[in-house]
């Protein structure tokens, strides 16, 4: 009787015979093959590995290509209406920060600067400058940080109870906005205007989704009770419902041209005028942003300034994406759906949502509190007073250095808010570029043409006017490149072109490494046959050996054909030798 390692050889070679005998692969049955010589065999061993070898090879790049770049940006087929855009938000930010009979900044900042522990103003006034400092120069701010700690702990309240009180420092609306022209229509600024809490003050925005926070969230945004800012029937991903109000917010142009655009125009006084807090340039700032994303001064904005005209030519942006790729992780697409990634503070996802929520979450997580413009659960986030500051901005200091590193989000020490802070692009984006013009607004020799007095020499004018260039667009889409179908048919046709393999050559191979040995092991007898063949064993037996009779007798005939062929050939010659010396 065999032993089992005598049994399990012999299995095995019955095994890759057959194997070599039947499968589809290229070069395997030559390798395998009893009739080949050994030199044979090496030479096919070595053309095999080398065509595995370059086939595996080119599939790992595909792989590679698959796992990696999945994506790819291209123009949609068709192009966009203008109609399906709202408007952009626009929001407007006075460079002159204080009423100066209320609260001379400069002055205060001397006083305080030449003896800190003497600087003993009434309550209001201490409140107002600890206040402004808020929103002034950071410079000076770092300049007077050791001097604030002596404050630590004082009665000053935050920024925003300060500037919305009756009395307050901010210049009032009515100061600044002189008429706002809508559509060719003059409309009324108040209701279209909305006062907006940002690192700058107070500021105000046109065309703000009005319920883009979550209830409970501060600051809170002045939303009156009109269908411009109670109800958001618009968001990048689900564009407008299908039944929209006339009336209903984010408002869109019905068409291109100043016509259809916003014109604003604006003036400051020059008694406001305090250079010491924002710098030697006064004038207005101006962001032109999306309506779902709360405005962030410090990040982008155009310059207006004094007595000039600004004219921006807008030009939407609009990134959208497949179907396909909703299958995909957020990480190898690079954006999230607005599903996928909740805000704690907004309700729409965006890059720059997140990135100011994540801001937001850094500075109280570092300083205990966070800018007065920061968005944050109202009674339970403390609001940081002046003392404080200086932490404030070194933790967006360290935050912007880490969400822009390339290497990553490795600037932070804390793991909790890598994870928080993975701020990917939103995978539907609405981004509004803008072609900007400007010139000189000569509004006095036209107020004196008009009939108008030359009583306003202590006033600065300025307008900024904004509508879009044309009236379609070409949108772009994130696409799948490189799909699932895509890889296993490139893997196919390495596999096919460089050995032959196809799907049931590999259906094949698993056979023969799974099923085919259990039948030999389990379904043989003690004589080594397999059970119910009995029967049919001696007409197997006698197939066999007539198959390698038939292919031996057929070597040999060859073989004496070819004998004979030779033989014929000799005797021939030998004969017409003969003959020619005869």
């Amino acid at each position: 009787m065999e032993s089992k390692l005598t049994y399990l050889f012999r299995t095995l070679k019955l095994l890759t015979l057959e194997f070599g005998a039947m499968t589809s692969i290229h070069g395997v049955g030559y390798i395998t093959s009893s009739q080949r010589t050994l030199f044979e065999k090496l030479l096919w061993v070595l053309v095999f590995g080398l065509s595995l070898t370059g086939c595996s090879w080119l599939i790992r790049d595909a792989y590679r290509r698959w796992d990696q770049n999945p994506v790819i940006i291209s123009f949609d087929e068709k192009t966009k209406p203008i109609w399906s855009f709202p408007y952009p938000a626009v929001t407007i930010c006075p460079e002159t920060k204080f009423q100066m009979a209320i609260m001379n900044y400069t002055e205060e900042f001397l006083k305080f600067e030449r003896d800190p522990s003497g600087y003993k103003p009434d309550l209001e006034c201490r409140e107002s400058f600890f206040s402004a400092l808020h929103i002034c120069n950071q410079n000076q701010l770092i300049k007077i940080a050791n001097l604030l700690r002596h404050y630590n702990g004082s009665v000053e309240t935050n920024c925003q109870q300060t500037s919305r009180k009756k009395k307050n420092i901010s210049l009032p609306k009515e100061s600044i906005f002189e008429s706002v022209t809508l559509q060719n229509v003059q409309v009324n600024y108040s209701e279209y205007f909305k006062e907006m809490l940002t690192e700058d003050g107070i500021c105000y925005t046109f065309n703000f989704a009005g319920d883009l926070f979550r209830e409970g969230v501060f600051p809170e945004v002045a939303t009156p009770n009109d269908a411009l800012s109670k109800d958001m029937i618009w968001s990048p991903e689900k564009g407008y419902r299908e039944i929209t109000p006339p009336d209903g917010g984010p408002l869109r142009a019905p068409g291109t041209g100043l016509n259809n655009g916003l014109s604003v125009d604006l003036q400051l006084e020059v008694s406001n005028f305090d250079y010491l807090c924002k710098g030697p340039i006064q004038g207005f700032k101006v962001q032109v942003n999306t309506p779902t994303e709360y405005p962030v001064m410090s990040k982008r904005f155009i310059r207006v300034p004094l007595d000039e005209e600004v004219v921006a030519l807008i030009k939407p942006q609009f990134v959208g994406t497949s179907w396909k790729l909703h299958d995909y992780e957020p990480a190898r697409r690079n954006c999230y759906f607005e599903h996928e990634r909740p805000l704690r503070y907004f309700r729409i996802y965006s890059q720059d949502n997140c990135e100011l929520e994540c801001l937001s979450n850094y500075t109280l997580s570092l300083c205990g509190c966070v800018k007065f413009s920061m968005p944050r659960i109202g009674a339970k986030t403390r609001v940081c007073n002046a003392s404080s500051l200086p932490c404030a901005v070194n933790a967006e200091k360290t935050i912007s250095t880490a969400l822009n590193a390339s290497e990553g989000r490795t600037a932070f020490s804390d793991t909790v808010f890598q994870t928080r802070c993975n701020c990917l692009p939103g995978c539907t984006v609405l981004k509004y570029d803008a072609i900007l013009t400007q010139g000189r607004l000569l509004w006095r020799p036209y107020q004196l043409a008009a009939g108008g007095s030359n009583s306003s020499k202590n006033i600065h004018k300025v307008r900024f006017s904004l509508y879009f260039k044309d009236s379609q667009y070409i949108s772009i889409t994130r696409n799948e490149m490189y799909g699932l179908t895509d890889f296993v048919a490139n893997c196919g046709g390495l596999l096919g072109l460089f050995m032959g393999v196809s799907l049931l050559s590999l259906v094949e191979l698993i056979y023969f490494c799974t099923l085919r040995p259990y039948v030999l092991c389990h379904y043989r007898d003690e004589k080594g046959q397999i059970k119910g063949f009995q029967r049919n064993r001696k007409r197997v037996t006698r197939q066999k050996v007539i198959m390698v009779e038939t292919l031996d007798a057929g070597i040999r005939r060859r073989r004496i054909v070819a004998v004979r062929h030779q033989i014929g050939f000799r005797r021939r010659l030998r004969k017409m030798k003969k003959q020619s010396k005869v």
